[in-house]
Formats: C-alpha cells, sequence, structure tokens
C-alpha cells in the first residue's frame, strides 16, 4: 500500500518532466513535417539565371557554331556570350533524381547561340537550406550567323541550390558539354541567379 501511495504521489512530478519533452519532439515533428509537405508539393523547380558562355573549337575552314570568330590563339577558336538561362526542372524520384531541360539565349554581334540540355540530376541535400546537384545528359546547340548550324553532344552539370525559404532558392551552376557533331567543341558555362519551387 505503501509503494502505491509512493508511485501515486511520484505521478504529477514525472508529468512535469514528460510533458516539455513531449512538446518539444512534437514541435521537431510538426516542423519537419511542415517542411517536408512544401517538399512534396514542390516537385517542380524553375530558374532564371544570368549566363557567362564561352566555346572553344579547334582551327577549322568556317563550320561550327563559333565559325566567323576570331583566333585567340594560333590554332584555337573561342566565342564568349553573356546570356540568360532558364530552366524548368521535375522531381522523378525525391531524393534521388531530377529531370532538367534548359536554355541559354547568348545573343552578340556575330549572331545568337542557343544552347539547350536535357540533363538527368541526383541531388545532395546537405542541409534544408543547402541542397547540391551533379548531372548528365544529351546537349545540343543552334548558332544563328548568316546561317544557321546545329551543334550536338554530351552535357554534365554541377551546382547548389541555397534555399531562401522553402520556394526560394538562390542558384548557382558550372556546366561542361562536349559537343561532338558536326565537329569537336567544348562549351563552358558558369550561371548564378534565382528558383522557384512549385
Amino acid at each position: 500500500m505503501k509503494h502505491l501511495r509512493s508511485l501515486i504521489g511520484a505521478l504529477p512530478a514525472l508529468a512535469c518532466i514528460a510533458t516539455p519533452s513531449m512538446a518539444l519532439a512534437a514541435s521537431a515533428a510538426d516542423e519537419h513535417g511542415a517542411y517536408a509537405e512544401h517538399e512534396e508539393e514542390g516537385r517542380n523547380v524553375l530558374s532564371l539565371k544570368l549566363a557567362g558562355l564561352e566555346i572553344v573549337a579547334p582551327p577549322a575552314e568556317g563550320g561550327g557554331p563559333v565559325g566567323g570568330e576570331e583566333p585567340e590563339a594560333e590554332g584555337d577558336r573561342v566565342l564568349r556570350r553573356v546570356g540568360v538561362s532558364i530552366g524548368v526542372e521535375r522531381v522523378i524520384v525525391p531524393g534521388w533524381l531530377d529531370a532538367e531541360v534548359s536554355v541559354l539565349v547568348a545573343p552578340g554581334a556575330g549572331g545568337i547561340t542557343l544552347p539547350i540540355d536535357l540533363v538527368l540530376k541526383k541531388p545532395f541535400e546537405f542541409t534544408h537550406e543547402l541542397e547540391g546537384f551533379i548531372g548528365v545528359g544529351l546537349a545540343t546547340e543552334w548558332f544563328e550567323a548568316g546561317e544557321s548550324e546545329t551543334a550536338y553532344g554530351a552535357a554534365s552539370q554541377l551546382g547548389v541550390y541555397y534555399w531562401v525559404d522553402p520556394h526560394f532558392a538562390l542558384a548557382f551552376e558550372g556546366e561542361y558539354n562536349l559537343l561532338l557533331s558536326p565537329e569537336t567543341e567544348h562549351e563552358f558555362v558558369l550561371a548564378s541567379g534565382g528558383a522557384i519551387r512549385f
């Protein structure tokens, strides 16, 4: 009987200890659930970035997207442009696989350069705010300088999103494309801007 009374007497003290712990756990669960809900709702990302483009090609008689540019060094043809990149990204498998289509519009004195990439990306979540990614895919480039030409090849990407809130991020990205047809060319892109998840 004494033990029963002692146990009943200790119940209020146990309740006082347990209540803050339970409240803290519930708060953490609510916060995680809210963030997961935002991620579940936002399976699409729309990005707008300012981009710098450089294409390096070996010497050739005209031809190729850098045809008509002055050689930077003997044997090299280099085209540099600044443009705007627009990307649309879709989550295929949450946390594992995303797909993105991006278009870079880069006008210049010799015409307009229009790289278009289709890339599969593996995301890496370092924190709730910081997310990295690496991607590979297909690259195509349309170039207009008096007459239009198109090049094809492989694309690769490396970049990060910094999510200021669940729906808006700062985006930073580097890209290397190897264009193989009609001639071998190396394309480098550095871009930064913003992204919206919806």
